[in-house]
């Protein structure tokens, strides 16, 4: 139940993140927001690895996990991010965030080609319920551009 909750919260904050996102949008490029971003992450992390010892495991990390962990950073983290605040920047909130949040169909579509995870039948289903879903928040936003 515990992790339920944590999910929960998780899902919230998340949820509230893209309302500051397209507010720093309003007066700063997608550029500067992932720069300052990542530099204020990275003062952070850098600081808690250092309390928390954590640092040492950097070493244990071989090459081919190292090449992973900097695929998935520069793909979700620089790409895709700055993609997402061109895209917030010049959308709609409410009707830009729920289309990110369908990166689950293709999460299962990359699974299945790349990992030879199966599709069942009951995942098919949440994908089709994930497009419908899609399609019905977003009806009247369709052809919508801008916020202002």
């Amino acid at each position: 139940m515990k992790s339920v909750f944590l999910a929960l919260l998780v899902a919230s904050i998340w949820g509230l993140t893209p309302i500051f996102e397209k507010l720093s949008l309003l007066r700063a490029s997608p550029f500067t927001v992932i720069t300052l971003r990542f530099v204020f992450i990275t003062v952070c992390v850098v600081a808690a690895s250092v309390v928390t010892g954590k640092y040492r495991e950097f070493a244990l990390v071989d090459g081919k996990t190292l090449l992973w962990i900097l695929l998935a950073g520069f793909l979700g983290g620089i790409v895709g991010l700055f993609v997402y605040f061109v895209a917030l920047k010049q959308g709609l909130t409410s009707h830009i965030v729920p289309i990110i949040a369908t990166y689950p169909l293709f999460t299962a579509l990359y699974a299945f080609l790349f990992l030879n995870e199966p599709i069942s039948f009951q995942r098919l289903i949440g994908i089709v319920l994930i497009v419908a879903g899609l399609i019905l928040i977003n009806w009247n936003n369709i052809g919508t551009t801008s916020s202002n």
